[in-house]
């Protein structure tokens, strides 16, 4: 390793004028004098004590001469003293510290870790390939956690001390970015930054923590649950289904909830069932030996039932095991209401790790990753890797594309979510990460990273209002993955029923919702709004999609595949001369303004879409054709499908193109495409420069069925603006079913 001496000497001038020697020693006398006067953290005492005994332990290296244990280069670089130093540093890219240039059969401790800590480069093949092409940087900590871990006050300090962090960086990273502050959690989120361990009253506010990969931090959970149950408003609903089964985890018997009992809850990813299914075997018995409950459940459920346990807590929730598989009735009804489930409970264990239920819980049953450290036992000095951001890693988990899981999170008030690398906690006003130490009233509040799960739509307060919300979670949730094609709007359900009570009040039918009129909230004769209604029908895929035959072909949820509204929403007026009707499951058909009566029932409106499938419509209809454009190979969820892109021209002259249009090929038959004419129905438009939409139909028998829906293109006329061409059109009166 080698480092730029005028550089580091002009720009660490506080520290430049000792030996490294002296420097150390300093740095050891003021620790142990200042033991008395050790800064109060957020961290339990249980923490500090890991932390000191991790500095402390014998270290291999420890009985070698010290030329053994460092190279030359590493006995100068004084990180303690470029931690501590409160050198401010203002820029954005952070400063320079030294080049590193390691021997791969070097025994050098530090040459070791900071090879740990390499982060990648985005753009590599730009820059020399070179394994050492790297060096060490600092950044403030302010600056760089803003977008990576939180966002603490720019106009103040944090305890008066410095916010100095370090990164092993590679050549180049800083040379052509213009506003590095937006890659910090896309590149060093991948690997972390390096931080000290808290050891002393002169420690920087940002510190790190000893990671034991074979047990998660017990009292550190603890702390973050008691800290959110006393300062923040995550409480539980008892609104609870009736007859509600729990693992009593210190008998291990499956039981009856007590009333209003607190109980944890576990959202992980089912995979494939094993040969032998254990929602057959003794664990669905209530009187269920300890014995038989422990062999047939999964690990990742016996890893929850220890977790529960250790936290000092008794009941644990998990659908397969305390939904009873035996009772239709009854498992449909708490299935329905999982939402309320996981809303009732105290906290949610979250597996973000593995594919199925036999994966365990890392720090339980699993080791975890190994966090990168240096620590010299000699002298009072230890550094640990911050490890990736805890928010990728759940991000880029396979729990994280399940569909139940969508409403499991965001229902939940507290999440404690397991990965490969830590312990990462959750809740409506807070996050924390095992590996980071920071003050705990720097993680919530409107300076904080927002967290995860953010549940501001269910409440109707989102910016763009509550149409915008309620797409926002479609938009979201369409990108899940589900075993079956049934669960497309059960797994939402819990959702669509929030929006339903929000102070918005949405309504839907087959997920596309339902305002109602605007003054018109709280009266039962309020008329519902079909213009936003009709609009709410012009939602497109970005790609290919596959049918679900269990829906109707307008819905989102008839299709697999990720979902776009139109920007219809947002306060601006659409117009439409959409004329509608509603056809109940008995055959009976409501005119749209008298359409609230039916849809208002007594026992809620919660599954009132069921009640209504088919839509009879009034519009101007025109006709198309279809020509080929290009063949492509796209994935779904299920299997790879073939499809095509088409434009959509006018029958009379080719030339005039209506939009491109992307269908399904096993869909439809090929040879038919550019050979018949296809009809087009015209939706609406917005008020103030808003294309027309429109929407491809396929007819089967008298019934119309949705194959696209889009936006017409504005044709650019010679010397004048943009504008859209209207082919002729006629009124047409059909059902869309």
């Amino acid at each position: 390793m080698s480092f730029d001496s005028s550089l580091l000497s002009s720009t660490w001038s506080s520290f430049s004028t000792q030996s490294p020697a002296t420097s150390f020693s300093s740095t050891t006398c003021e620790v142990r004098r200042s033991r008395s006067r050790r800064r109060r953290s957020s961290a339990s005492e249980h923490d500090r004590t890991i932390a000191k005994f991790a500095r402390t332990s014998i270290s291999p290296y420890r009985q070698l001469p010290e030329s053994k244990v460092l190279c030359g280069p590493c006995r100068n670089l004084n990180l303690s003293s470029i931690i501590t130093s409160g050198i401010e540093i203002t820029s954005a890219s952070g400063q320079f510290i030294a080049y590193l240039d390691w021997d791969t059969d070097s025994r050098c401790m530090l040459c070791a870790f900071f090879r740990s800590m390499r982060i990648p480069h985005p753009h590599r093949s730009k820059y020399e390939a070179e394994e050492n092409a790297y060096h060490l940087r600092a950044f403030s900590g302010i600056l760089s956690f803003r977008e990576y871990f939180n966002r603490p006050p720019n106009n103040r300090k944090v305890s008066g001390s410095s916010d100095t962090i370090l990164a092993v960086v590679p050549n180049g990273l800083f040379s052509d970015i213009k506003n590095p502050i937006q890659h910090y959690a896309d590149t060093f989120g991948a690997v972390g930054y390096i931080l000290p361990v808290a050891y002393s009253s002169l420690s920087p506010w940002l510190t790190g923590r000893s990671i034991d990969p074979l047990r998660i931090n017990i009292p550190l959970i603890q702390e973050w649950l008691e800290h959110c149950k006393k300062k923040h408003s995550c409480t539980m609903r008892y609104s609870r289904p009736s007859n509600l089964r729990i693992i009593d985890c210190k008998t291990s018997k499956i039981v009856m909830a007590p009333p209003n009992c607190n109980y944890f809850a576990l959202s992980y990813v089912w995979g494939k069932p094993p040969a032998a299914n254990p929602t057959s075997s003794s664990v669905q018995d209530p009187n269920a030996s300890t014995r038989e409950l422990l062999h047939a459940a999964a690990p990742v459920v016996r890893d929850a039932i220890k977790v529960v346990l250790s936290l000092g807590w008794r009941y644990l929730w998990v659908d397969k095991y305390c939904i009873p598989q035996a009772d239709p009735k009854l498992k449909g009804e708490q299935i329905g209401k999982m939402d309320l489930i996981y809303e009732g409970a105290y906290c949610t264990i979250v597996a973000a790790v593995g594919s199925s239920d036999q994966v365990g819980l890392h720090g339980i049953s699993i080791a975890r990753h190994a966090q990168p450290s240096f620590s010299l036992d000699d002298r009072d000095v230890h550094f640990v890797s911050s490890l990736p951001d805890p928010q990728r890693s759940v991000k880029a988990s396979t729990w994280m594309t399940r569909a139940w899981t969508f409403q499991e999170a965001f229902c939940s008030a507290r999440r404690l979510i397991f990965t490969p690398h830590q312990v990462y906690f959750e809740c409506k006003d807070m996050h924390s990460c095992e590996a980071v130490e920071l003050p705990l009233s720097l993680l919530s509040g409107p300076h904080a990273r927002p967290v995860l799960f953010r549940d501001e739509w269910l409440a109707g307060t989102h910016r763009f209002g509550p149409l915008s919300a309620f797409w926002a979670a479609v938009k979201e949730y369409s990108l899940r993955c589900m075993t079956f094609d049934t669960d497309a709007l059960a797994a939402l359900e819990g959702i669509l029923r929030r929006f339903q009570a929000s102070p918005a009040f949405v309504y839907n039918i087959f997920g596309i919702p339902l305002v109602l009129e605007e003054g018109a909230r709280g009266e039962n004769d309020a008329l519902l709004n079909a213009r936003l209604f009709v609009a709410g029908l012009s939602w497109y895929h970005n790609g290919a999609a596959r049918r679900r035959i269990q829906f109707p072909s307008w819905t989102w949820a008839g299709w697999e595949g990720g979902v776009q509204p139109q920007r219809t929403f947002g306060g601006a007026y659409y117009g439409s001369d959409v004329r509608l009707w509603v056809e109940d499951v008995d055959g009976v058909k409501f005119p749209w303004d008298l359409f609230w009566e039916g849809f208002w029932r007594p026992e809620g409106k919660a599954k009132c879409y069921e009640r209504y499938g088919c839509l009879i419509i009034e519009a101007d209809v025109f006709k198309v054709q279809l020509v080929p454009r290009i063949y492509q190979q796209r994935s779904s969820t299920s299997a790879m499908t073939k499809s095509a892109v088409f434009d959509m021209v006018s029958p009379y002259d080719s030339t005039v193109k209506y939009s491109s249009v992307m269908l399904p090929l096993d869909m439809l038959d090929e040879t038919k495409l550019t050979t018949e004419l296809w009809d087009c129905m015209v939706l609406g438009a917005k008020v103030r420069g808003g294309n027309p939409d429109i929407m491809l139909l396929r007819w089967r028998v008298d019934v119309a069925e949705r194959l696209w829906a889009g936006t017409l293109w504005p044709q650019k006329s010679f010397g004048g603006a943009p504008r859209v061409y209207y082919p002729p059109c006629m009124k047409r009166k059909f059902m869309l079913a």
